[in-house]
């Protein structure tokens, strides 16, 4: 039994005496795991402005990867009962995104909806090919009667779909929930397709223009998903795309909380140096696919998701047998370029471009754009109510709620190349080693590290340092003997300093006053030089 405090308001023998509107119906709903929250953040604005109705939440702990659910939850203000005053409560409706738990002990019409693109899952432990026939067998998540009956009696009053083939798939495995079915598109999908166009202002949260190339790398859970199966791709894409790129992660809740989010972090230490752009669990995945111009994933719902919205993707981890065949990922397993690992990945980033995934999108939402109104209509029939007289809203993802955690790379390996029309800067950060063969050929490089790095290691080995103001270029020399150029900030510019005592004064800002000492250390002095970093131009000016 739980020992949390039961509320008294707005519920309760005494509710009545503390509210202020006094609500025709309640709805509970069943907040399992962060991603559930993150889903019903599409769905209940179903019920915008509409003074007749209260809702409540409830955390069951019914999932192993439950962690931070509470606490997000008050962060956003809600009204949260405990499980089993939930019980022992009786409600309007119901609406649970997740199938576990004693859900059949709710007293309310139930509501069962997918938590992804879809049921595209099998159980734990039921998928599997069999031996002689290679055909995938097993009780798929959420379309089975482990999921939807009790004791032979089916469960919930609706089960939203979102497309006819899981009405196909529903009637096989269990024909008595068919009535209950109701095909009501994907509320996560039109949001996406209404927020294509903020895209420019979710890309400026990433810290990309128009001259950026985002990445963006998605991973399910799981020993068999991509950060799995290959922990280290995320690393090897920094350190081999560098300048001109960005590379954020997106990793599922159940990632974060199954291992937690400290050691999350402490997993992508070197990758965060090294410019890595971390989507938090709760909020900014889909602005992020948005901006990207590149997914790179496997067989979870971010990377469906992406397909579905126009992104190219590459698949780096997909484990077939793990995916229910004539689904919308099934369909991205069937059309999505593998990511080879032998081959440099720029070129497989460009060459994504041009797979043809509509396939996905087809199989995402039988209904696009209709979500919102038909998951209302279905709500308010089972609260017995009218619906508002005006239509329903479809909110854009706000670029506000994309808060990647992210710190400035440090430490770059830089190759200086000058020609005729000015001179190339290269970089890639140095955090992160590059695959054999693919990263940055030492012999044409140097090392540029800031002296607050914690590295020591690469602070050791720099040719070019970069203070802080008011820092003595002299200590620099004398504790970093490979040193041989110290690059001091100065009001709109640097100073760089060589171990020989010369000193130049340049007009630099931003990335400029970063590479002006490489500059300066290959190619000498000079009035002016025009700087081609990445694909922005730039100038040094001499004072």
């Amino acid at each position: 039994m739980s020992t949390a405090r039961w509320l008294t308001a707005p519920l309760g023998p005494r509710g009545s005496r503390w509210r202020t509107i006094a609500p025709q119906r309640t709805v509970l709903v069943v907040v399992h795991t962060v991603t559930a929250m993150n889903r019903f953040a599409d769905i209940l604005p179903v019920f915008d402005s509409d003074r007749r109705i209260q809702l409540v939440f409830t955390f069951p702990a019914a999932s192993a990867v439950s962690a931070d659910v509470e606490r997000f939850l008050a962060d956003a203000g809600a009204v949260v009962l405990p499980w089993e005053q939930a019980l022992h409560t009786r409600f309007d409706l119901a609406l649970s995104a997740h199938h576990s738990g004693n859900l059949h002990e709710i007293s309310a019409s139930l509501v069962l909806l997918s938590h992804g693109i879809g049921y595209t899952k099998y159980s734990a432990g039921t998928g599997n090919r069999e031996p002689e026939t290679g055909n995938r067998v097993g009780s798929v998540y959420g379309l089975s009667a482990q999921w939807l009956e009790r004791d032979g009696a089916l469960v919930p009053a609706s089960i939203v779909l979102s497309h006819p083939e899981q009405l196909d798939r529903l009637a096989t495995a269990v024909p008595g929930a068919v009535d209950a079915a109701v095909l009501a598109g994907d509320p996560c999908h039109d949001r996406i397709a209404a927020s294509l166009a903020e895209r420019d202002r979710y890309r400026a949260r990433l810290g990309a223009d128009d001259d950026t190339t985002v990445v963006a790398v998605t991973s399910t859970w799981g020993e068999r998903s991509l950060f799995g199966s290959r922990p280290g791709l995320i690393a090897d894409l920094l350190a081999e795309l560098g300048e001109g790129h960005v590379v954020a992660a997106i990793l599922h809740p159940n990632t974060w909380y199954a291992h937690g989010p400290a050691q999350i972090r402490l997993w992508l230490a070197d990758c965060l140096r090294a410019g890595l752009r971390l989507i938090p669990p709760l909020a900014g995945w889909q602005q992020t696919i948005i901006a990207a111009d590149v997914v790179i994933g496997d067989n979870g719902a971010v990377t469906g998701y992406a397909a579905a919205a126009g992104r190219p993707v590459l698949l780096a981890a997909f484990p077939e047998d793990a995916v229910v065949p004539g689904t919308a990922i099934d369909a991205l397993g069937a059309h999505a370029p593998r990511l080879d690992p032998g081959s440099r990945f720029a070129a497989q980033l460009d060459a994504a471009r041009r797979a043809p995934l509509g396939a996905v999108r087809e199989l995402a939402t039988s209904t696009p754009g209709q979500s919102a109104g038909l998951l209302r209509r279905e709500f308010y029939r089972l609260l017995g109510l009218s619906e508002p007289d005006t239509g329903p809203v479809l909110t854009r993802y706000r670029a506000g709620d994309l808060v990647p955690e992210r710190a400035a790379a440090r430490a770059w390996w830089v190759a200086v190349e000058a020609a005729d029309d000015g001179v190339t800067v290269r970089r890639w950060p140095a955090d992160v080693v590059a695959r054999p063969g693919h990263g940055p050929r030492a012999a044409a490089c140097h090392l540029v590290v800031a002296a607050d790095h914690p590295r020591r290691d690469l602070l050791s080995n720099a040719t070019v340092v970069l203070l802080e103001r008011g820092s003595d270029a002299a200590e620099v020399f004398r504790d970093v003997p490979a040193a041989a150029v110290a690059v001091s900030p100065t009001a709109g510019g640097c100073l760089v300093q060589h171990r020989d005592g010369a000193v130049s004064a340049w007009h630099a800002s931003g990335p400029a006053a970063e590479v002006a000492g490489s500059v300066v250390h290959v190619l000498g002095e000079s009035e002016v030089f025009e700087v081609t970093l990445g694909r922005r131009g730039l100038v040094l000016t001499r004072r």
